[in-house]
């Protein structure tokens, strides 16, 4: 059976589970048509730390990363690839099998970059449709774009998505990406049939983008809120509690 949960697609065989995630980038690097100029690198390390953030919030350990091109191989496309496993390496993401494609065939002006990762969890461990009435939700980081994901210290690492596919009492998480806080948590009383009794104001912007998932929500019981707001270094807000 193939599902498609929030932007993941997940394929159940028997106990074991394989999940599907992508993200993409576009106008972003060294080339001459770019709007936001950054080295390579990065552009491999963001995309790459995207799509595994996907996975690893609904618990599913990644196994696989395709990385689809839009530019040649040398320099642009080795930069980036550099990128994708530097990301994986530092945080201790090991023996992820890489494939990919470029583009030979005519130059590029700008960067356009798409990945894909696949993951693989047992059926039992997966974070999907834990969330129960009377859990709290909070927010980990703020939502950043652009530059201010270049120059901002709270924003979410790959390191700290891994902290939260290991922490049991986190029993829900989402990424916040383009859409912004508010969407997510539109999505998040669809899947749990749940509504949310807001407690946060005006100290966030919850229709702003979170860009390349610069921060992430998370759904625990009340008796694990201070494990959770502890759990990283990073801002945590309160927002609310489902009902």
């Amino acid at each position: 059976m193939v599902e498609r949960y929030r932007d993941v697609l997940i394929i159940y065989e028997s106990d074991t589970v394989y999940a599907i995630a992508c993200d993409s980038i576009g106008a972003i690097g060294n080339k001459e048509g770019d709007i936001l100029k950054v080295d390579e690198e990065i552009v491999g390390r963001t995309v790459t730390k995207v799509a595994v953030s996907e996975l690893l919030c609904i618990g599913a350990w990644p196994i696989i990363i395709s990385d689809t091109l839009s530019n040649e191989m040398d320099p642009t496309g080795i930069k980036i690839i550099d990128g994708i496993k530097k990301e994986l390496n530092d945080n201790e993401i090991y023996d992820v099998a890489l494939t990919g494609s470029t583009e030979e065939n005519f130059a590029s002006i700008m960067t356009g970059v798409g990945v894909t990762a696949i993951g693989k969890a047992e059926k039992e461990a997966l974070k999907v449709r834990k969330a129960m009435a009377g859990m709290e939700v909070g927010l980990f980081g703020y939502p950043r774009v652009g530059q201010e994901v270049l120059c901002c210290h709270d924003i979410l690492s790959l390191k700290d998505y891994v902290k939260i596919f290991r922490c049991g009492e986190i029993v829900e998480a989402i990424p916040v990406g383009s859409k912004g806080i508010k969407h997510e948590l539109d999505v998040l009383k669809f899947t749990s049939g749940l509504d949310l009794l807001r407690k946060y104001d005006d100290e966030i912007d919850d229709e702003k983008s979170g860009g390349p998932s610069t921060c992430c929500i998370v759904v625990y019981k009340e008796d694990d809120r201070q494990i959770v707001k502890n759990l990283l270094d990073k801002p945590f807000i309160q927002l609310g509690r489902l009902f």
